[in-house]
């Protein structure tokens, strides 16, 4: 099972958002993050960059 982490970019910095994602929902700018347990996230903002080999997804929120 393939499980990502998603983080926060904020200039240089990332802040961890969620763990153990499993799905990832785009809809406009409001991103919904579904970990494992089925527990959901959402964040407003752009998708920055997904990695699938690192298991790392990026996420620039709006202000």
């Amino acid at each position: 099972m393939c499980l990502s982490t998603v983080y926060k970019a904020d200039g240089s910095e990332r802040t961890k958002l969620a763990e153990y994602v499993s799905g990832v929902r785009a809809e406009g700018e409001k991103i919904t993050l579904t970990d494992i347990m089925g527990l959901e996230t959402v964040v407003f903002g752009t998708l920055k960059s997904v990695d699938l080999v690192q298991n790392q997804i990026v996420i620039e929120e709006n202000k």
